[in-house]
């Protein structure tokens, strides 16, 4: 299954109209060294940006930065074309959010849920209040960066798409990751609101 970065403003039709994340659009690194190595072969002059996975500092994002100029300049691109998103999905990652928003190439930061549910030991209810703590870090962090809103992960349940969308907007995520068409469009009604 291809996944897609929904991000409020884009307005889509359909998902031709936006970043699959995958090849040509954004790609997801794998964590550490062995994503370092891989930008060589993900730059390229289609790729929208790299989602950086466990981010947890600063100096991490620099490496990737690094690796990323070698790969554009290997690849003929300006050095610095290529943004990143990081994934803030552990304990470490939430607490060095305001340090992640503020590196260079950061264009927004993605939350990613259902790792940080885990490791945090967290059981969300059905009001999700348990992760209000959490998605607020990342809102005050993208805001005081002065960077792109946040973006949320993939929302498990589909029948609490809507309302789940809704109340990330409200709470001031700019998007999310979204698995299908269906959500797509619900997720650009919403988001555009926002």
């Amino acid at each position: 299954m291809v996944s897609y970065l929904f991000v409020a403003g884009a307005r889509p039709a359909s998902l031709d109209d936006v970043a699959p994340i995958g090849p040509g659009g954004w790609v997801r690194l794998p964590a550490g060294e062995p994503g370092l190595r891989a930008t060589r072969a993900v730059v390229t002059p289609g790729l929208a940006g790299v989602c950086a996975p466990a981010a947890a500092s600063a100096s991490e994002l620099a490496a990737l930065g690094a690796a990323l100029a070698e790969a554009e300049e290997a690849a003929g691109l300006a050095i610095g074309q290529v943004p990143v998103i990081p994934v803030v999905e552990t304990a470490a990652g939430l607490l060095a959010a305001a340090e992640l928003a503020r590196a260079p190439r950061v264009a927004r930061l993605l939350l990613g849920e259902a790792a940080l549910v885990r490791e945090l030991r967290l059981t969300p209810g059905p009001d999700e209040r348990e992760l209000l703590w959490p998605r607020s870090m990342v809102v005050a962090a993208s805001a005081a960066a002065r960077i792109g809103a946040p973006l949320a992960d993939i929302c498990p349940d589909r029948d609490r798409f809507a309302e789940s969308c809704a109340g990330l907007a409200r709470l001031g995520f700019g998007g999310r990751i979204c698995a299908d068409d269906h959500q797509l469009k619900l997720a650009a009604e919403i988001f555009a609101c926002a």
